[in-house]
């Protein structure tokens, strides 16, 4: 097999137990196994270093091949163990190595996706109360650092939206709901009604795949604000402050929804 760009290959840290039943979900089949790791094949150059020392290899720590016993992901195990001459536990997938690496990593994308939905949708009480009774003094605070940028929004935009979420709807979230516009298996379909939903095209907003879209719209919005400061003096996650900034300018500029390209909507309804 030739070798393929590091970054092809998947960073599996979700726990097996959810690789394995997103596998089956997928109607792929595997196979878990014990094996010498001679028969093994490695699918990128390697070389020693303290990761292999340090890595761990168990039942809860597989490696991942194919069918043809090209390794996936566990290379560090995989050397630990050659070298010491020891059984190599393996879930081997039964497809061919391109088709295995992108279930992996689709498998590994959405296990992030929704530990990341977790975090951004912790409710930011303790920011409302430092600001006052008063919900707006939250986003006033930060439009005094903003120097009072003022910017033009598209016209209304009334949409209906499908959305996809693994969690019910939370009501009067201070940061909104979160929804992939991909369906994603264990998801539940919405479709959400929007009576002006900006849509960030609108603004001329692009996004990279390795870009977060909220952080992207926060810099705009709030290109003098240190949300990291701040974030660090209050002990709460940065990311939930940018969520709350978003919804409550989103909010006073009139709009009930914000779609982030092609993959994300934050409702706010």
């Amino acid at each position: 097999m030739s070798r393929i760009s590091p970054n092809y290959l998947p960073q599996l840290n979700a726990p097996i137990d959810n690789i394995l039943k997103e596998i089956l979900n997928n109607d792929v089949e595997y196979e878990y196994t014990q094996m010498n790791p001679n028969e093994l094949k490695t699918s990128q150059p390697f070389t020693l270093s303290d990761d292999v020392y340090s890595s761990v290899s168990d039942d809860m720590h597989p490696i991942w091949t194919d069918n043809n016993l090209n390794i996936i992901d566990g290379h560090h195990k995989w050397v630990k163990l050659l070298s010491n001459n020891e059984l190599v536990i393996i879930v081997k997938i039964n497809l061919e190595f391109k088709d295995a690496c992108r279930l992996l990593n689709k498998i590994q994308d959405i296990y992030e996706y929704e530990q990341k939905q977790g975090l951004e949708e912790v409710e930011m009480q303790d920011a409302i109360n430092y600001y006052g009774d008063d919900e707006n003094q939250f986003l006033n605070a930060l439009e005094e650092d903003n120097n009072n940028i003022k910017y033009e929004t598209p016209n209304v935009n009334q949409q209906t939206i499908v959305g996809y979420r693994k969690d019910p709807i939370k009501e009067n979230s201070s940061v909104g709901n979160f929804f992939t516009l991909n369906p994603v298996n264990g998801y539940s379909k919405y479709q959400i009604d929007f009576d002006n939903l900006l849509d960030t095209n609108a603004l001329g907003v692009t996004y990279k795949d390795s870009q977060e879209p909220v952080d992207i719209l926060a810099k705009i919005w709030f290109p003098h604000v240190n949300f990291e400061k701040i974030s660090k003096q209050y002990d709460m996650p940065v990311n939930n402050l940018k969520n709350k900034a978003i919804a409550e300018k989103a909010m006073k500029l009139g709009f009930d929804g914000v779609k982030y390209g092609d993959k994300l909507i934050q409702g706010l309804k």
